[in-house]
């Protein structure tokens, strides 16, 4: 960074005195531009040391305005240091917004994040979802805390964001609040989003992304076999709580629907098909694909079970869903019981339907991405990637093509 010229110092102005006494002012000089902050302090023109910037005087009163002065210009001084060490931007008017702590709102990157926090919730059910909308507060909360502990005042103009402050923000989530590395990247490219939208409205020209690379892990999507998924159905429950739970996973498998779309659904998402058979039709959340899936006879079976449910009725829901982090909890309970050694959520049901009971079977991949309401290929594709059975048993049919002799005739030829 530049050699900077830069000077604070106490000075009154007989031009602004209202009375016999004088204001006091602190006066910032950087590279010959002056920016002055009025201390809130008086002095009469007699008892002012010009060349000191101090009152004169022993007294205990002038000794505790002299000491108020002196912190006046040491903040100044420890803001002028800090911006030469992390290289910001220095001028009179960044030295005196900081050490009054004003941030333009425009500039300031958490008001960005809010304002953008704030068009996603009013656009819940057109653009975005609510739980797009949770995860922005989710992130937002993460951005607040990580400002408040790594940088003095919690606060960062959009002109201050650079590489070191994405990684910065990116080992605060993985350290010390715990993320994963992929659940770490999903806030940063929250992150990225509102960076993005300040650069398309020319609030800064440069971007801090663009030597960032994100490293995605790949993940392995766990699902049931179809011994452990025949187990789940047939255990014998007697709490009744615990049967609801497994009855509503179980639907999951054979539907392949997510737990926002379960909690969503309601008779009206049931109908009959071009083969005059029962449907079910879902608008995905996460997408807002409308997914069409024939209902099988298992998925039928519990949706017949629950239709007069009292919690179904008065909610005028499809089924009784609990809430997520219940669901989850009681699932958990479940596999216990079954001794079944996978994190079994709500979201393997999905996964199970994916691959044990539909690309298992022989099912086009492109027909299950449909069911699934999924935007793009790829992303069914990996649960494809993952079923060593369907591998194997496409592979044996090639292989018996290969395993007989050739005929004499083929080798003399």
């Amino acid at each position: 960074m530049a050699n900077h010229t830069f000077s604070a110092l106490c000075i009154v102005r007989a031009s602004r005195s209202k009375s016999s006494l004088l204001p006091i002012y602190l006066r910032i000089t950087v590279d010959g531009k002056r920016s002055e902050i009025s201390t809130k302090e008086y002095v009469a023109a007699a008892k002012w040391n010009s060349q000191k910037g101090r009152i004169k005087g022993n007294s205990e009163d002038v000794r505790l305005i002299n000491a108020r002065l002196d912190t006046w210009e040491t903040k100044v001084k420890e803001h002028y240091n800090l911006n030469i060490r992390d290289e910001k931007r220095i001028s009179a008017q960044v030295l005196k917004d900081a050490v009054l702590g004003v941030v333009e709102k425009s500039n300031d990157f958490i008001s960005q994040f809010e304002a953008h926090e704030r068009e996603v919730k009013s656009k819940i059910g057109i653009d975005y979802s609510k739980g797009t909308h949770k995860n922005y507060v989710a992130t937002l909360k993460h951005l607040r805390n990580f400002l408040s502990n790594k940088y003095r005042g919690g606060v960062v103009t959009l002109k201050d964001l650079d590489y070191d402050f994405i990684e910065g923000f990116e080992s605060y989530l993985k350290l010390e609040v715990g993320n994963s590395n992929n659940g770490a990247i999903k806030h940063i490219q929250r992150l990225k989003k509102v960076v993005h939208l300040a650069i398309k409205r020319g609030k800064i020209t440069n971007n801090p992304f663009a030597a960032y690379k994100v490293k995605k892990e790949k993940v392995n999507r766990e699902f049931l076999s179809p011994n452990e998924l025949r187990t789940i159905e047939d255990l014998v429950l007697t709490n009744k709580t615990l049967e609801t739970v497994r009855d509503l996973f179980v639907f999951t498998c054979y539907t392949g629907a997510s737990y926002s779309d379960l909690a969503d659904l309601t008779c009206e998402n049931v109908g009959r098909g071009v083969d005059g058979n029962l449907w079910l039709t879902i608008e995905r959340n996460k997408t807002g694909v409308v997914a069409r899936i024939p209902l099988l006879f298992p998925a039928k079976r519990i949706m017949d079970k629950y239709a007069n449910h009292p919690a179904s009725l008065n909610s005028g829901s499809l089924l009784p869903v609990m809430s997520n982090q219940k669901m989850n909890h009681y699932l958990k309970k479940v596999a216990e019981m079954c001794s079944i050694n996978k994190p079994v959520t709500c979201h393997i049901g999905r996964h199970t339907f994916a691959t044990t009971i539909t690309l298992s079977n022989d099912i086009p991949i492109e027909t299950v991405s449909q069911m699934l309401g999924h935007t793009c290929l790829r992303t069914t594709q990996i649960y494809a990637k993952v079923i060593e059975k369907k591998v194997s048993h496409d592979m044996s049919k090639l292989n018996n093509l290969y395993s007989s002799e050739p005929h004499d005739e083929a080798v003399n030829q």
